[in-house]
């Protein structure tokens, strides 16, 4: 029999190692693809979620049981990537991306597989990988993005319309390829 998530929680602060490993099955497959997604490789992503899970555990009491679990993790395994990089200069982007016609840009990505298309996500520079990330899969909008950071919504989707631009010369690239 399965645990609710609530019971889970409450497992997991009683020290209950049972119910930890219990969450972890749940919900490790979706994390690591979170981390994957904000981290610049591999072992990046797995520095990072093993530092998040860590963070999760000790942060259960937190959980309020207002919503749900699983959103709470992604949140909490978002925040911990963004600060992963916080200090780190390489990750500021020496592009001027102001410069860019933030218009309509499209990317179909419905003829690739989960792998393909992580592994090009995983080729775009720093900012535009997490802005892409957070708008185009997490949902967030460039005026939460703005506030969270601190930055100007046009370079946000600057960032973003980079992201889509990149990704799709490097599907054409790959279509090439297979003709």
């Amino acid at each position: 029999m399965e645990l609710t998530d609530k019971e889970l929680v409450e497992g997991c602060l009683k020290n209950d190692r049972k119910a930890q490993k219990a969450l972890y099955d749940k919900y490790s497959a979706m994390l690591f693809g979170v981390c994957l997604r904000y981290a610049r490789n591999r072992q990046d992503a797995e520095d990072i979620f093993q530092e998040s899970f860590v963070k999760a555990y000790g942060q259960l009491n937190k959980y309020s049981h207002s919503g749900s679990l699983a959103g709470w993790l992604r949140r909490l395994f978002i925040n911990n990537a963004l600060n992963y990089y916080r200090y780190d200069k390489s990750y500021l982007c020496s592009t001027d991306v102001e410069s860019y016609d933030v218009g309509k840009e499209t990317l179909n990505v419905d003829n690739y597989s989960t792998e393909e298309i992580i592994k090009a996500i995983e080729q775009l520079p720093d900012e535009c990988r997490t802005v892409f990330n957070m708008v185009e899969i997490e949902g967030y909008s460039y005026q939460e993005l703005s506030q969270m950071w601190n930055a100007n919504q046009n370079t946000l989707r600057g960032f973003n319309f980079k992201a889509k631009r990149i990704l799709r010369e490097y599907f054409e690239k790959m279509d090439k390829r297979q003709y």
